[in-house]
């Protein structure tokens, strides 16, 4: 799922989500246990520091498709 306005790209895998530039692994970042509000802030904050600048809005949209029916705010299975 690419994320707008970004050469980026995210994967949900098993256990973990894949932050992809180019067809290449960047970034992993577990998501058992954590909200998609937890999980946008650290897809942003690992986006910033590559000196991406991009609105949580459009991660979370991207997050939200990757898990249909989850809540912002609950706990990701």
């Amino acid at each position: 799922m690419r994320i707008t306005g970004t050469q980026y790209t995210i994967e949900k895998k098993t256990e973990e989500i894949e932050i992809k530039s180019a067809g290449k692994t960047t970034d992993k970042i577990p998501f058992k246990g954590k909200s998609i509000d937890d999980i946008t802030e650290e897809i942003h904050g690992a986006l910033r520091r590559k000196g991406v600048t991009v609105q949580k809005a459009s991660i979370m949209d991207a997050l939200q498709e990757l898990f249909p029916g989850a809540r912002k705010h609950g706990p990701l299975s």
